[in-house]
């Protein structure tokens, strides 16, 4: 059927389509749009005889995906690469924004990490991606690990030497390449040795991330005395201290990364 019979029989439909735009979608060098544009699409199906969804699929917006990152996380923090540290078999996926939401109680420790992570697909049919979580010294075993919203969690290895642990994320559903998913998944039963409080946490940024954000949480009854919170790329490093909100201590960078933002407090 020839781009002048698809426009007419269209317009017999009541969608105004140029030969020019038919074209441009046929070839690939513009994807529809518009709503308006949708309904043309499921016209089309119609009219060539198409599954639905079978056309609509193929023309699907272009999202741009960035390059892959060129070092992982192991290399970029200075951990000897092992089986633990090796994120080789689950990279279908990258960061576009990363949130860390941990939460401090009376007694100083802390008690519950929860990484955020807006994931976009690197291949079609994306669903899993290797990601870190450090053990603190203070620690005497690795703390539970599960999945929270959009994801669960799998093939949960740690390396005590180098107070690490690799968790294997599971999307819920697999993506498109270029399409992304929200996931949330937590850490939690943290178990110290006698005495001991925590007094730092931070969010390493592999590749350039659209947001990066780590946010403290404390017992309103047991606020610490002073908070710095430091950012560092490559190249620069920026220190400077900060009060608490309500209970809470936070940092966002916008466009960031590589690099690491941590906050450090005192009791």
């Amino acid at each position: 059927m020839s781009l002048r019979t698809l426009r007419s029989r269209l317009r017999d439909r009541g969608h105004e389509v140029s030969i020019a735009s038919l074209s441009l979608w046929q070839s690939g060098a513009r994807r529809p749009s518009t709503d308006a544009s949708a309904d043309v699409v499921r016209e089309l199906e119609d009219l060539l005889g198409l599954d639905d969804g079978q056309l609509a699929g193929m023309l699907r917006p272009h999202r741009r995906v960035p390059p892959d990152r060129n070092i992982s996380f192991a290399g970029f923090v200075g951990l000897e690469h092992n089986s633990v540290t090796d994120e080789s078999a689950a990279r279908q996926l990258s960061e576009r924004s990363s949130t860390l939401m941990s939460y401090v109680d009376a007694t100083g420790r802390l008690t519950r990490n929860v990484a955020r992570n807006v994931w976009q697909a690197r291949v079609d049919g994306a669903q899993e991606v290797a990601a870190f979580l450090t053990v603190e010294p203070e620690e005497v075993a690795p703390p539970q690990v599960r999945g929270l919203i959009g994801c669960e969690l799998s093939d949960v290895v740690t390396d005590m030497q180098q107070r690490v642990m690799r968790v294997t994320v599971r999307l819920n559903a697999p993506l498109l390449k270029g399409d992304m998913a929200l996931a949330e998944w937590e850490s939690f039963d943290h178990r110290y040795e006698p005495d001991a409080v925590s007094d730092f946490q931070g969010l390493v940024a592999v590749r350039p991330e659209a947001e990066v954000g780590v946010f403290i949480y404390f017992d309103p009854e047991h606020l610490p005395r002073r908070c710095l919170v430091s950012v560092e790329t490559e190249d620069t490093q920026r220190v400077f201290t900060t009060s608490p909100v309500g209970a809470c201590v936070s940092h966002i960078e916008y466009d960031f990364g590589p690099g690491m933002i941590s906050v450090e407090w005192e009791w």
